[in-house]
């Protein structure tokens, strides 16, 4: 197994899915987001809109917990699970057949101890830098871009540590490589980890060392 894959968490605002869309485009790979959804609904024939509804999502334990009670199905109380049990081997399926960044959805943990695997998390500690990124991209107020910054992050935190018990969402124990975006900005930390790929590249061919 020679090919490399790159797996992305990030913090909102910190620029990971452009950064990842970045690096894909100029290694000539694959860079799957909301591709994942596509390639699980055509592999499992199954329902794209549930796909969408649990993406990223933790589902509320108590809801889950009154579904079963209420229609003794399952099945049904624990949808969420199976598709994401779903999405998860559609990561593990690409891991093992093509190099390619996948951005998210506790793909660093489902692929964590995978040789051909380097696991990234991006952040930045420079709030106004977050802020000002999602101001201009979604055209948004100071406030709604600072209220959606937290939300968004709130919901990436509850879902994380939902799949993985005792864990901490962006904890470094859990990456290989942690980047603040706001330090050398965003072009130069796609430099950084397009040479890490191929520094990676390199080892598993046989060719060079770090």
């Amino acid at each position: 197994m020679n090919n490399v894959v790159i797996t992305i968490g990030r913090e909102y605002g910190s620029g990971g899915k452009y950064i990842g869309k970045e690096v894909a485009k100029r290694l000539n790979i694959n860079f799957y987001d909301k591709e994942l959804l596509q390639k699980t609904y055509e592999k499992n024939n199954c329902n794209y809109t549930k796909l969408e509804q649990y993406d990223e999502t933790k589902r509320n334990s108590i809801l889950k917990a009154m579904n079963l009670l209420n229609s003794n199905d399952c099945e049904a109380a624990f949808e969420d699970d199976k598709y994401q049990m779903m999405i998860s081997k559609t990561i593990i399926d690409l891991a093992q057949n093509e190099s390619c960044v996948i951005l998210g959805r506790n793909s660093n943990n489902i692929l964590k101890d995978k040789k051909n695997v380097i696991n990234i998390f991006i952040y930045s500690n420079d709030l106004d830098f977050k802020i000002k990124r999602k101001m201009k991209i979604e055209t948004l107020s100071y406030q709604e871009a600072f209220h959606k910054l937290k939300q968004v992050d709130k919901q990436r935190k509850k879902y994380y540590e939902y799949v993985n018990k005792n864990h901490v969402w962006g904890d470094k124990k859990d990456y290989d490589f942690c980047f603040d975006s706001s330090v050398l900005g965003i072009d130069a930390t796609v430099d950084l980890i397009v040479e890490i790929y191929k520094k990676k590249e390199g080892i598993k061919n046989g060719k060079q060392t770090i």
